[in-house]
């Protein structure tokens, strides 16, 4: 782009190290910062970061409801008064030309959680969704934002459904990471020590499992088909979330030290490196970045149709796509990863894909939609 934009970026949260969105607002701001446009940021609460101009956005934190409804309601108050060439929102907002919707949307997470259609309809009655709901219902109406993002064609597909959203207004940009940091050769830089840190043997194949969420993700199917696997050498590692519940149902069904808790950890490249494969069995997410790291590493992926980062995974080449994600459809995935030479193989294919889809070529691609943008106010 020839000239430099004053770009005004939503995000409760500006912080690297919490979620997902708030990693991405991030790089993206640092790309936009780097390029040269001058970069404003809304939030309630962030790390201060050079050269990028910050808003405070009020927020009352009685409940979940007011959170979202009143940094929506502040934020358009403070927008509406200013200028910028492009107002770029992360969360459900009341005001702004381009909405990333990078979790989904209620309809089909509600849909997910709760299949028995009374017990939906009562859940999506509570004060939290109906916030929600009111707050999309808004941004996907014909004067709610001038084009919606998405990180998935998953994605798109549920808001055309669901909203009747013209499909020119949506554009999937698939997510982008940070390939010096996940490559492959995490493996030899960190394989060994992790795995002797851990007590795991070379010829054990560990799995991996990142989840702040273990219900919606599916810890309890993968449990269950490492419980059919219990004569073969397979050990689980589980990032996040701790054991919790699932603590009892492991002592009673898979013996020994196989489940492995170690809780958040900031340097995932390290623990890429020392796994095998990545399972992720979720029921729904709109594009997990786990599972593309993992890839870029050189790690065979295992995951759900129902997660958008498996439509960069061509089935049986680099990873398996699960249909429906039972315990003995992903026994029989694991399975088919035994040989390391099928392991290594499918890595290394899914690392050759991986390897696209960087935050510069995301950046550029956003870009491109604020370019798109401009021109049309021009005309």
């Amino acid at each position: 782009m020839k000239r430099s934009l004053k770009i005004g970026l939503l995000c409760k949260k500006f912080v690297f190290d919490y979620g997902g969105m708030e990693r991405y607002s991030v790089s993206l701001a640092r790309e936009l910062l780097r390029r040269g446009h001058e970069v404003h940021v809304f939030a309630n609460s962030w790390q201060n970061e050079s050269g990028i101009i910050f808003h405070l956005v009020p927020m009352i934190h009685l409940s979940l409801p007011l959170k979202n409804l009143s940094f929506a309601f502040f934020a358009k108050k403070f927008l509406i008064r200013a200028k910028f060439d492009i107002i770029h929102s992360m969360e459900r907002t009341l005001y702004q030309d381009i909405y990333r919707a990078s979790d989904g949307i209620v309809p089909i997470h509600l849909e997910q959680r709760y299949p028995n259609p009374a017990v939906r309809r009562l859940k999506a009655a509570s004060p939290r969704r109906l916030a929600l709901l009111y707050l999309e219902k808004r941004i996907f109406s014909d004067s709610g934002s001038r084009i919606i993002m998405t990180n998935s064609r998953l994605v798109k597909d549920h808001i055309i459904g669901y909203y009747h959203v013209h499909a020119d207004r949506i554009r999937v940009i698939y997510n982008g990471i940070d390939t010096d940091r996940f490559c492959p050769g995490v493996r030899e830089a960190h394989r060994e020590n992790i795995r002797k840190a851990h007590n795991i043997e070379e010829d054990e194949i560990l799995l991996l499992f990142v989840s702040n969420d273990h219900r919606r993700k599916g810890l309890q199917n993968l449990l269950e088909s490492i419980d059919q696997l219990q004569d073969r050498k397979i050990r689980l590692m589980v990032i996040g979330q701790g054991a919790g519940a699932y603590g009892q149902w492991i002592a009673k069904n898979i013996p020994g030290d196989r489940i492995l808790f170690i809780g958040h950890k900031k340097d995932m490249e390290r623990y890429y490196g020392a796994a095998d494969i990545l399972v992720l069995p979720t029921s729904y997410d709109a594009f997990a970045n786990v599972c593309l790291e993992a890839m870029a590493c050189g790690l065979p992926v295992i995951t759900t149709m129902n997660n958008g980062a498996s439509e960069l995974i061509e089935d049986g080449e680099n990873g398996f796509v699960l249909k429906g994600a039972s315990p003995g459809e992903i026994k029989i995935r694991i399975e088919a990863l035994e040989s390391r030479e099928q392991r290594l193989q499918m890595g290394k294919k899914a690392a050759d894909k991986a390897k696209r889809f960087t935050v510069e070529d995301n950046c550029s691609k956003v870009i491109g939609l604020y370019e798109e943008l401009q021109n049309r106010r021009r005309l």
